[in-house]
Order: C-alpha cells, then sequence, then structure tokens
C-alpha cells in the first residue's frame, strides 16, 4: 500500500513570510499538527509543527505575529516521501528521523499531501488483534513500528493488606 492512500490531501501549506500566528490558526482550523511551508511553485521547503510554534513562542519572547514560518524551517532538515512510496517505508524512515510526519510530494515535484505516522497506525488499528492476517505489507509496518517504540510497562498494584477495610 502506499503513502498516497493513506495520506492528508491536499495539505495545509503556508508560505515563509506567512506569521506563526497565521500557521497555528490555520492548524488549529484543520486539527491537524503540521503544516508545510511551501515556495511560489508549491515545492516543499520545510515543515512547522505545532512543537515548533510553542517552542518559539517561549523561547523567543516575541508574539507569533512578528515570527515568520520561514523562520523555523531552518531549524531542522525536512524529510520528505513521495506519493508513491509503500507505506512501511515511510513508517521505517520517520522512525529513522525520528519524526511524525513527512510531506508527500508527487513526480511534478509539487507537494501532493501529508502524511503522519498516527495516519499510518490508524489503518493498522483496522486489523486491531487480527495484525496475523494481515496483509503482509502491514505486518512489516507494525513490526517496523514496534521496533522503534518503548514497550509498555507493566502495572503492578500495590498490596494495602488491610488498610481501608
Amino acid at each position: 500500500m502506499n503513502v498516497s492512500e493513506v495520506m492528508h490531501a491536499p495539505a495545509q501549506c503556508c508560505h515563509a513570510g506567512d506569521s506563526l500566528e497565521q500557521a497555528a490558526e490555520m492548524m488549529a482550523q484543520h486539527d491537524c499538527g503540521a503544516i508545510a511551508v511551501v515556495d511560489q511553485s508549491n515545492h516543499a521547503v520545510g515543515i512547522v509543527t505545532d512543537r515548533d510554534i510553542a517552542l518559539a513562542a517561549a523561547q523567543r519572547h516575541k508574539p507569533l505575529w512578528e515570527l515568520k514560518a520561514g523562520e523555523l524551517t531552518g531549524q531542522h532538515d525536512l524529510y520528505t516521501c513521495h506519493d508513491d512510496t509503500d507505506v512501511h517505508e515511510a513508517l521505517h524512515m520517520m522512525a529513522d528521523k525520528k519524526v511524525r510526519r513527512l510531506p508527500v510530494i508527487g513526480a511534478d515535484g509539487e507537494l501532493h499531501g501529508m502524511v503522519a505516522m498516527s495516519d499510518i497506525l490508524h489503518r493498522l488499528s483496522m486489523y486491531g488483534a487480527k495484525a496475523q492476517t494481515a496483509p503482509e505489507d502491514w505486518r512489516e509496518a507494525l513490526e517496523a513500528f514496534n521496533s522503534v517504540t518503548t514497550p509498555s510497562l507493566p502495572i503492578t498494584t500495590p498490596d494495602f493488606g488491610d488498610y481501608g477495610r
């Protein structure tokens, strides 16, 4: 299964000169945690996440309307995938690069959408406990995800004896 089958399209995007306030409003309006920053040709040049905005607001001591999206795009590398990228390959890339979202680029070089780890996991969850009967590509994606996540810690309840009885 390809990324194009699980991505959000079209991706929410802004330009480098747009304020972080505008970017934050768009993220809130569309209930998304990231927005792609594109140039005039609709080519992705960066990504701004909700975390980036929160950190910028806290560390730069400026109002969000004075900060520009382009100021944040150079803080970290931009990782992308193509719309024909296999989902487990995208999941491996996210795990390897420690990112949760990837802009999806078409053959024309333009931004076609955005895929989040949660999009892939949501599709995996449709198989639930029946992951053993899931198609092979989904089993591989689930194995990739499991290889990079922290295992759950066992929860134990202390024995309080007769206290409170």
